[in-house]
């Protein structure tokens, strides 16, 4: 009788609540219309079904987000699911640009996989965007292991004429932020985005096929952010004399010219030639406002070439990713180092070429405080002599160190070693660091080994 007089009670609550407003209906439409903005645009028209009032929200958002990352880990579980799910996307796309009808987009972005089979449909797509004075545009075409995309042959190939008007040029006033994953770009589109795109701040081109070589240089231009990722045919890089920021490169190894650039506050090179001239050189044009700095050389050993740095004064971020070959010291890093003395985290990412051999011998370079350094993180260390150098040097002269990061993990081995292999082989690596630096820690340093 008392769990039903509790129950009664119960129901007797929510029927005296039944009149409460609905406070979800109750909302403005600015505020679902704000909503909506954050979600992929296949949901922010999904809720149309949930209350009439809303039924033709979506068509007031100025971001058009088709993100199928949903359906593409599908494919990828079962890529004879592909076929069905691009005329799906396909659709989805058309329908949703047939009844839009607000007179601006902010944002457009596409992901998923196509590819230049594609091309007349993207090409609309793209028109449709520059009619409604698009901001951002996003073609990200993703890969799945179905087919070798690295062939950039089937990559979609940007148009040649893209414009409000009619005429033979790639021309988007309103545009401010490019990204294209997978698409093929020339050097001639790139220079018209240049010329007639006059408020565009950031770009960003990854796995492009045409690309061979850059050059921009001796002009005003709004271009703060920059950003070139594994385009294979690219041989040369020529920067100068405009304000950029941020400049980032991943890919094959080429030759890059940095020159005249004031403002530039982060430099990522990840595939240049590592030698003195050239390194100091690149560094000599932006020494006083760089802030983020990373290298990328597959030999720990061309490091000693760098031995007379030019100081950067700012540098607060540094990462080197090195191979690691044998058991060679890493301790000739530590001229970088130096030449960063506002430094406040260091990381050292190990990439393996070489199976391990190790030396009994442990070496130690002359002491030099690290004032501001706080957070030092190896990747990759293995428990090698040339690991526990390098470790027990940061720890020695870091004067205001908090945490250690040791990671075992990211090794990389030749595709023949089995996974029961490698995981002993980290199991091992993670084991001796444990012997190794924890008796080496100083006091109040959190040593996290994962």
């Amino acid at each position: 009788m008392r769990n039903k007089r509790c129950r009664s009670g119960q129901n007797k609550e929510v029927d005296e609540g039944s009149d409460s407003k609905d406070f979800i209906t109750e909302l403005s439409d600015d505020i679902v219309v704000m909503i909506l903005c954050l979600l992929p645009i296949k949901y922010a028209v999904v809720t149309g079904s949930v209350c009439k009032k809303w039924r033709f929200l979506w068509r007031n958002l100025r971001k058009l987000n088709f993100d199928g990352t949903g359906d593409l880990i599908g494919i990828s579980r079962d890529w004879r699911l592909l076929n069905r799910k691009r005329q799906m996307y396909v659709y989805q796309v058309n329908d949703v640009i047939g009844s839009y009808n607000h007179p601006m987009v902010e944002e457009f972005r596409i992901r998923f996989d196509l590819d230049n089979d594609h091309r007349t449909l993207i090409d609309g797509w793209l028109k449709f965007a520059v009619k409604k004075k698009v901001e951002t545009i996003e073609l990200y075409f993703v890969d799945n292991e179905h087919h070798t995309r690295f062939l950039t042959t089937y990559n979609y190939n940007f148009p040649l004429s893209l414009s409000h008007r009619n005429d033979a040029v790639v021309e988007i006033p309103s545009l401010k932020k490019l990204y294209l994953k997978n698409v093929n770009v020339t050097e001639e589109i790139l220079e018209q985005f240049l010329t007639n795109s006059p408020h565009l701040e950031t770009i960003s081109i990854h796995g492009s096929g045409y690309l061979t070589k850059i050059r921009v240089s001796g002009r005003p231009l709004n271009l703060k952010h920059f950003e070139i990722d594994e385009c294979p045919m690219m041989s040369s890089i020529h920067l100068s004399d405009f304000d950029l920021v941020s400049f980032v490169y991943k890919g094959q190894p080429m030759n890059l010219n940095l020159a005249n650039l004031p403002n530039l506050r982060k430099l990522i090179c990840q595939g240049i030639v590592v030698s003195r001239n050239n390194i100091y050189k690149l560094l000599s044009s932006c020494a006083l406002s760089l802030e983020v700095l990373s290298f990328f050389e597959h030999r720990s050993q061309r490091f000693l070439e760098l031995d007379s740095l030019p100081i950067l004064p700012n540098v607060k971020e540094l990462t080197l990713i090195i191979g690691a070959h044998e058991d060679e010291s890493l301790l000739q890093l530590t001229s970088i180092f130096k030449a960063c003395p506002s430094l406040e985290s260091l990381t050292v990412k190990l990439i393996w070429f070489t199976p391990v051999r190790r030396r009994g011998k442990v070496m130690h370079f002359a002491t030099y405080l690290h004032e501001h350094l706080k957070l030092f993180q190896i990747l990759g260390y293995y428990g090698r002599g040339s690991d526990l150098e390098l470790a027990a040097y940061v720890m020695e002269n870091a004067v205001g160190l908090q945490k250690v990061v040791i990671d075992p993990r990211y090794q990389v081995w030749y595709p023949s070693v089995s996974g029961k292999y490698f995981s002993k082989e980290v199991e091992r690596a993670r084991s001796s660091a444990k012997m190794q630096l924890i008796p080496r820690s100083p006091a109040g340093v959190n040593l996290v080994i994962l």
